[in-house]
């Protein structure tokens, strides 16, 4: 990681999620909680698995959850920019 010192805005948080606007960037950072990041690696490596294995019930649970996880993120984001004014970096 770089040593160089930079700062961030933050425009939101809700619960485990957050959006920043570093400086320098063009578009906000989605960020999440670590623990929130060790939960969904492990439902990733869950879904892995399932699907190694043949698990497709457990597999689709797994996916529904990480769908779940992420959905939540972009709608945070979404929410974030559009209250800053900003446009998404994406078409949706």
């Amino acid at each position: 990681m770089s040593e160089s010192r930079s700062s961030a805005a933050v425009l939101a948080v809700s619960g485990n999620y957050s959006v920043i606007q570093l400086e320098g960037r063009r578009y906000p950072a989605a960020a999440l909680q670590g623990d929130s990041l060790k939960s969904l690696h492990e439902v990733v490596e869950e879904l892995s698995e399932n699907l190694r294995s043949g698990d497709l019930d457990d597999a689709k649970f797994a996916l529904e959850e990480i769908q779940t996880v992420v959905s939540s993120l972009k709608g945070v984001y979404e929410e974030a920019l559009a209250g800053a004014g900003i446009t998404l970096p994406y078409v949706d």
